[in-house]
Order: C-alpha cells, then structure tokens, then sequence
C-alpha cells in the first residue's frame, strides 16, 4: 500500500520540477528579444566631418530589461552575410571604424515591448584613410566586460555602418573564379558559383546579368547576378550562388557569360568571365540508346538471314564461287548501310526533340 502512494508522490514531484523548468526557460527566453533599427547605416564623409545617427532599440521581451552599448570593428561578411566582427587585440586594418563613434548612452533600461532612441556621433579624423570603414553598434543583455573575460556567452544584436571617407580611394574588383557544380547535367538545373575579390579600398556591390546561350548560340535564360546588391569588404573575397533552372529537358553544350558593374554611378567598371557547360537528359538519352540497340540488333539479324538465304540460293547454281563472294560484299555493305541510316535517324530525331 505505501508503494502506489511513494510513486504517486515522486511523480508529482518530478512533474512539479519539469513545470517550473519550463517556466523558467520561457522567461529566460523572452527577455533575450532585442529590436534594433536601422540594421545598416552608409553614408559618405570628408576628412575631419562630424555625423550623427538615431538608432531605434526595443525590448520585445514580456519584461522590462537592461541593455548594454557597446562597439567593436567589421573586418568582413561571411559567405553568408554575417558580418565578421574584429578581435579588439588583433592588428589594425586601416579600415576600422569603432574608434570614431561616440555613443550617447553605454546602458538603457527599457520597458516590455516600449522602444527607445540613442544618439551616436562619428567624428572622421583628419588624416582619416581615404575609402570605406566599417565598424557595429552592438546592443547586449550582458556588460561587454563580462564577455571580454568569457563569463558568458549571452544574447546580442547589431547593426552594420559603412562610412566612405572622400580621397582617392580605389574600386577593384575581380572576378577569381566562375564555375558550376558539375560538368555535365542530366537535366536542366544548373548551381553557379562565383567567388569575386575586392582589391579596392572601398565597399563594392557587384551586379549584372548571366546570360546562358545553347549550342545554336540562342540565349535560353537571363538571370540577375546579385540582386540583393550585397557588398564585398575591401582586401576580402566572397563567393555568390546562383541557380538557373529551366523548364524544358535541355540539351547539348551549354556556354554561361557572366557581366558585373560596380563602383560609383558615372564611374562604374565592368568585369566578365565565360564557362561552358552540357545537359544530357539520361532519363531520356538512355531509353532511347535501349531503343536504337533494339534497332541495329533487328537490323543485323534480318539482314543477316536475308543474306543466308540468299547463299543457300546461290549455291545451287553453276556459278557459285563467283556469286558467293559478291553477295558477302553486298551483305557488309548493306548491313554498314543499314546502321548508318539508323544511327543518323536517331540523332537527328534526337536534335529535333532537344535543340
């Protein structure tokens, strides 16, 4: 009898531990929202310029919340246009930004689901480097300190600014390598990778059309390359996907031209590079090679009784050594003929279907 009751009692209590768990979890997991706006921030400045941004954060958690502002350099973009913030220990760049901004708060507390504004001043110094900088605003539930030292490992958002000092800054951008996924398609979805390097020092957002041409040199596809205008960092290379995927089976060799524009509007330059490429359909070129086989193997074997019949009949008359040899010469030639005929029939029923 005290068994059932034992039981009864360490699950209620086991079921007690799990509720209040997820209860906390779920605080937990609210209060980490954070809001802020605008994610990006461009601007151009002349050497010794002043500027001033708003920036929206909102607490989007049930709670209120304190938060804290920090900054910190962008050495890069991810292949997936996660910007790479820079160790504050590692060596400088030339293209850091963190050490112009100003902020006007480091710590804000905000009510559940309010919104509140900060101020940040960036002051470009005079001897400012010529090109873009790029550095984040971040917003952290946590002091930056505490992470500096790994105490924690916590939640933050924040935003990308891009501040293009005038001078003579360089636009160079090149295009490393443009290829596909394989060399021969069995139908007709096609990935293309391009991997663009900026050799500038300034932010370059290449863009262009991927024209795809078949072998009668007919354009088959006209992609835009680019179109959410992503930027490449100065002195880093990034690699950009794109899929062309058409209706019809396809078929042939296939030749890709690829055309980029960036820089400034009136002063753009243009960069290209070319591939080629086939489509073969298997699931149809395969039953159709099943199908032509049949064919030459039908051809060969009724020509080849044709023949036997036609020796037996020759062998019956006086003039049997002579007709002999000329039937075999006729028989390889019609036999050579024959395959001939099919094999051009086939491929140009195989053009007509794909071309």
């Amino acid at each position: 009898m005290v068994l059932p009751s034992l039981r009864s009692f360490i699950a209620a209590f086991l079921f007690s531990i799990f509720i209040v768990l997820v209860s906390v979890t779920s605080v937990f997991a609210q209060g980490a929202g954070i809001g802020l706006r605008p994610a990006t921030i461009e601007d151009n400045a002349d050497p010794g310029e002043q500027k001033q941004y708003d920036i929206s954060v909102t607490n989007l958690s049930e709670v209120p919340q304190t938060y804290y502002i920090f900054t910190r350099d962008i050495t890069g973009v991810e292949s997936g246009g996660v910007p790479i913030y820079a160790d504050p220990d590692a060596e400088k760049t030339g293209y850091e930004l963190s050490e112009w901004i100003t902020l006007g708060v480091e710590e804000i507390t905000i009510d559940p689901s309010a919104e509140e504004n900060i101020t940040i001043q960036i002051d470009v110094p005079d001897f400012a480097t010529p090109g873009s900088h790029f550095g984040g605003v971040f917003i952290s539930i946590e002091p930056p300190k505490m992470r500096t030292v790994g105490a924690s490992v916590g939640y933050q958002v924040a935003n990308i600014i891009s501040i293009r000092v005038a001078g003579d800054a360089v636009a160079n951008a090149q295009i490393r390598q443009f290829s596909t996924g394989n060399f021969i398609y069995g139908q007709s979805k096609v990935d293309f990778n391009a991997r663009v390097e900026n050799k500038g020092t300034v932010l370059v957002r290449p863009i262009g059309p991927l024209e795809v041409h078949n072998m009668f040199g007919k354009r088959v596809a006209l992609l835009v390359f680019n179109e959410s205008k992503a930027g490449i960092f100065p002195k880093t290379t990034r690699d950009f996907d794109i899929v062309w995927e058409d209706e019809g089976p396809g078929f042939g060799r296939y030749q890709a031209i690829l055309s980029l524009v960036y820089g400034d509007q009136g002063r753009q330059s243009t960069i290209s590079s070319t591939l080629s490429f086939w489509i073969l359909p298997t699931n149809i070129i395969l039953p159709a090679l099943g199908v032509l086989a049949f064919l030459l193997l039908t051809a060969y074997i009724v020509v080849k009784l044709y023949i036997r019949s036609k020796l037996n009949a020759v062998s019956r008359s006086s003039r049997r050594v002579v007709r002999r040899s000329s039937g075999g010469m006729s028989a390889l030639l019609l036999v050579t003929v024959v395959m001939l005929a099919v094999t051009a029939l086939f491929l140009i029923v195989l053009l007509a279907l794909f071309a």
